[in-house]
């Protein structure tokens, strides 16, 4: 069990703001997921200063913040992680989860992920329990015994979408409908599925420039961080309870037919900022979907060398490309 993404500063400042955090519900307005936590481990691996930590933090604690009214249980739960160690709280605790790594939008996986970067005991207690809390259902089984990669489905979703798949958030309710249970049901799972998905949702995103499609991106991401930290057979089946959220998802956003490989490669050569503009640009954002897809552009383009990463970021900082 490796983790595939790099481990944020442990310095005193992160660590005590990750801390502090704890305080602040996973949710405000009854709705909206805090993104706080999330966008300091961001900050941190992007090699923003402290001051801009501080800042981050500040201005939520300011604003949106609503205190925590389960604190007890998450107590419980941080104690529960510091006696058996994260390792062995995931292996407990993954398995009811694997079939809904989509709840919330992904925001308590990609917490989760973070959390694993920092191995910040108390991070990774509160995305688990938010995670549990809020367990979305989509009523879609595994796909099991399917033909077609992830990509070939994606294409038929497309192909029958005609501008009617959008304009809804309501994940389980596109979920309902017969053809997109028929499509995702023949998705074949294998050990490149993993790979498949980052490689579908980045191409998805690129084309889409949705809402939806950017938290497919840094969920996808944010997957990978938590499957190596499982054992392999509880990594497959968190992988298989991705695929449907993912088309799912795909689906909310639109399912655009994806740019061929020539659109996609003219994208890839366009003129970019570097990878090092990019850090240095949102690290002086204020917007925690900016950050996140930002550093897990820099994340990820540094593990694939594929520049379409570095696409979706430039246009979140500067909308060029």
């Amino acid at each position: 069990m490796t983790s595939t993404t790099p481990m944020a500063s442990t310095g005193s400042n992160l660590a005590r703001l990750l801390d502090d955090e704890l305080a602040f519900s996973a949710t405000f307005n009854g709705r909206y997921s805090n993104h706080l936590a999330m966008a300091l481990v961001a900050l941190d691996q992007l090699g923003a200063p402290s001051s801009a930590l501080e800042a981050t933090f500040d201005a939520y604690a300011r604003g949106a913040s609503e205190p925590r009214e389960d604190r007890a249980t998450l107590d419980e739960r941080i104690i529960e992680i510091e006696r058996d160690g994260i390792d062995a709280t995931l292996a407990r605790r993954i398995p009811p989860l694997a079939p809904s790594p989509g709840t919330r939008l992904f925001h308590p996986l990609i917490r989760l992920g973070y959390g694993l970067d920092a191995d910040h005991a108390g991070q990774v207690a509160a995305a688990l329990l938010d995670w549990e809390g809020h367990l979305l259902d989509l009523g879609i089984d595994v796909p099991a015994g399917g033909t077609r990669g992830v990509r070939e489905v994606a294409d038929e979703l497309a192909g029958r979408a005609d501008g009617e798949w959008g304009n809804t958030f309501d994940l389980a309710e596109v979920a309902t409908r017969p053809e997109v249970r028929a499509a995702v049901a023949d998705v074949h799972l294998d050990a490149s599925t993993l790979d498949e998905l980052s490689a579908f949702v980045i191409a998805a995103h690129v084309t889409a420039d949705d809402f939806i499609s950017l938290h497919m991106v840094t969920g996808a991401r944010a997957l990978r961080t938590v499957c190596g930290r499982l054992d392999p057979s509880v990594a497959a089946a968190l992988i298989a309870g991705a695929v449907p959220i993912m088309l799912v998802a795909y689906a909310v956003a639109g399912a655009p037919p994806i740019l061929d490989d020539t659109a996609l490669d003219e994208l890839r050569a366009a003129e970019l900022p570097t990878r090092a503009e990019i850090a240095a640009q949102a690290a002086r954002s204020a917007d925690a979907h900016v950050i996140k897809l930002a550093n897990t552009a820099v994340v990820e383009e540094a593990r694939t060398g594929d520049r379409l990463y570095r696409v979706a970021a430039a246009r979140v900082l500067d909308p060029r490309p």
